[in-house]
């Protein structure tokens, strides 16, 4: 008994490990891919460019951890307490936790296998989708709070975004597009490369 409290003490602390350094490199790799959201033109597909370039690190990241469900609703806590203390409010925090749940459970639901993961994969690519909600419901609050960094140019694209929810389901369709895409390229680099040096399972 002792030596199985032990494992599963060892496994708690791996997995702790595990979240701290993935969720510092999904916080790193989300922002760069969210920069591209500063040219106005690309603020709508700037959600698949965070989905691309994180979907490798998410899928080693699932592949490691030993309690899925926990680890998921970790990193994505850790994203949404970051964002909130930026200003983005806590009913995205609020979010980000439910989209850590989702995405647990179906890993857990699908074993960790292929489509498992690339489910969750989507689930999280919904946190940096979120983000912008408050410009259709709270568009005023939000234009407020973005006027502080952003031009006024900008200001105005993001106020004639604001006028239609077309831009906003954009937002959550490329994100979950290119979740789905990163996840395919995911498990190609994964089979090639990671597996052999004994970083994947």
């Amino acid at each position: 008994m002792r030596t199985t409290g032990k494992k599963s003490s060892n496994t708690l602390v791996r997995d702790l490990v595990n979240v701290g350094i993935f969720g510092a490199l999904y916080l790193v790799l989300s922002g760069l891919g969210a920069s591209i959201g500063f040219i106005p033109a690309f603020i709508v597909v700037s959600t698949c460019v965070v989905s691309l370039v994180t979907s490798v690190p998410l899928f080693l990241f699932f592949s490691k951890v030993e309690r899925p469900l926990l680890c998921c609703v970790l990193l994505c806590t850790l994203f949404g307490v970051v964002m909130t203390i930026s200003g983005h409010g806590i009913s995205f925090g609020l979010l980000c936790v439910i989209y850590g749940v989702l995405a647990g459970l179906c890993l857990k639901l699908f074993h960790k296998n292929f489509v498992g993961c690339l489910l969750a994969n989507v689930m999280i690519s919904f946190v940096p989708s979120s983000m912008m909600i408050p410009l259709w419901f709270s568009t005023e609050e939000y234009l407020a709070y973005c006027s502080s960094v952003c031009d006024s140019a900008y200001i105005a694209h993001l106020a004639e975004l604001s006028s239609s929810y077309w831009p906003l389901i954009g937002l959550f369709g490329f994100g979950a597009a290119g979740a789905v895409v990163g996840g395919f390229i995911a498990r190609r680099m994964m089979k090639k490369h990671f597996e052999r040096i004994g970083l994947a399972k």
